[in-house]
């Protein structure tokens, strides 16, 4: 017969996999991002201080740290860098890692955990930009990268309204990118791999995650 340790470890563990599941749900949505998503790419420069900020994370080609370095500055995101963040480190390697400065998810169905979602694949797309794949959709239609993302967050998370700019001729523009996202759904749609793994070890190290501390 099972002690109230192993029931209460059985509990957990049912609880995490219902959390993860929902996790993977929502990466899911986005089939490049299911794709391409790389858990190491993320970091949380500002560790402890992560929050509400201007910018709710970034993703800087690299060219040197010192390039890097002067980014963060111009912005005011050295100031709320910590030394404890591996995204320095991964920069000097040329890794070119994705930037998140909101709290990491909580739950999942906290108030608030679709956005950080959002912004984790939002901004990890633009590390995927880089690709030929993507470059090849934006150069047919003449597309510019964020805003062909933004269009793409809110074909994934239309729930958040995601702000789309003025265009001088918005009806062209508007049918010119949705050429583009239905293209790229085409493209990536196909993909039927699951990384329910990669997401288990983005969010747990050690267990559900509260606070910037799994970056590594």
């Amino acid at each position: 017969m099972a002690g109230i340790e192993d029931l209460i470890k059985g509990q957990s563990q049912i609880a995490d996999d219902e959390y993860y599941a929902g996790l993977q749900n929502f990466f899911e949505r986005d089939p490049g991002a299911k794709k391409y998503f790389n858990p190491d790419d993320i970091t949380y420069p500002a560790m402890d201080k992560s929050g509400n900020y201007n910018y709710k994370g970034f993703q800087v080609p690299i060219k040197n740290s010192e390039y890097v370095e002067d980014y963060m500055k111009e912005r005011g995101i050295d100031k709320i860098y910590s030394p404890e963040s591996t995204f320095m480190e991964k920069v000097e390697k040329g890794q070119s890692p994705v930037a998140i400065l909101e709290e990491p998810v909580k739950t999942g169905t906290e108030p608030g955990d679709l956005n950080k979602i959002s912004t984790i694949v939002h901004e990890a797309r633009h590390k995927t930009m880089m690709k030929p794949e993507f470059k090849e959709i934006m150069n047919k239609y003449g597309l510019k990268e964020e805003t062909f993302v933004r269009y793409l967050d809110k074909e994934f998370f239309p729930e958040l309204d995601a702000f789309l700019p003025e265009f001088i001729d918005p009806k062209k523009a508007d049918a010119a990118y949705k050429k583009g996202v239905e293209e790229y759904k085409d493209k990536f749609g196909k993909e039927e791999k699951s990384f329910l793994d990669s997401i288990k070890n983005m969010f747990a190290m050690g267990g559900r995650v509260d606070k910037p501390l799994y970056d590594r």
